[in-house]
């Protein structure tokens, strides 16, 4: 009897961990979205990138970042480029190590596959609108920070109790909905520019 309630303990605790990794997967794409896309965490930001690339071409906004850490400007901006590859090495770790409890025979080059094809996506977004600049960096660092997830994922969260991985989803799903709730409202505060960007007339 006892041996029955705890496989069901263990039953209910294995679907509650998958469906908050679902849950944290979608909410965690849509802030991607919001920041690396829409730039909506910093509209200024947006704006002035919108200025700089509205008149390039597309084959122009490709060369101009085609050769990946190559870094340029003042010693402030090269840093501030390093830092920025350095973000990019872990911005996609949480959706490898997601990942990683999903797919029951997830290996490192499924892992990178799919990595790479959500990097790819991101950036062939970026080159076909003028919210952002397409660039090999970012390829090859956002596929790299998924594999980074995923060993994550392999070398500690597997090893933690199946209640602890639930417990932890739990705590990052609240504090995802609060991004989100913050990412809605700065989309309500943005919703002008972003008409104007749409329709060309900014």
């Amino acid at each position: 009897m006892t041996c029955e309630i705890q496989n069901k303990k263990t039953l209910y605790n294995e679907k509650a961990l998958r469906r908050l990794i679902i849950f944290a997967i979608v909410t965690y794409t849509w802030l991607l979205v919001w920041a690396l896309i829409f730039k909506l965490g910093d509209a200024t930001m947006l704006e002035r990138n919108y200025s700089n690339l509205k008149n390039m071409t597309l084959e122009e906004r490709i060369l101009w970042d085609i050769i990946p850490f190559n870094y340029r400007g003042t010693d402030y901006w090269k840093e501030k480029q390093m830092i920025a590859t350095a973000l990019n090495c872990l911005i996609l770790a949480p959706i490898g190590a997601s990942l990683g409890y999903l797919l029951k025979k997830a290996n490192v080059l499924k892992i990178t596959a799919i990595g790479f094809l959500i990097a790819f996506c991101f950036e062939s977004t970026q080159a076909f609108t003028t919210w952002g600049n397409p660039a090999t960096e970012d390829l090859i660092t956002n596929t790299l920070s998924c594999v980074i997830g995923y060993a994550i994922y392999r070398l500690l969260l597997k090893r933690l109790p199946l209640k602890w991985n639930v417990r932890l989803f739990g705590l990052v799903n609240i504090l995802l909905v609060l991004a989100t709730i913050v990412s809605i409202i700065t989309m309500v505060n943005s919703a002008d520019l972003i008409y104007k960007m749409m329709t060309k007339t900014l």
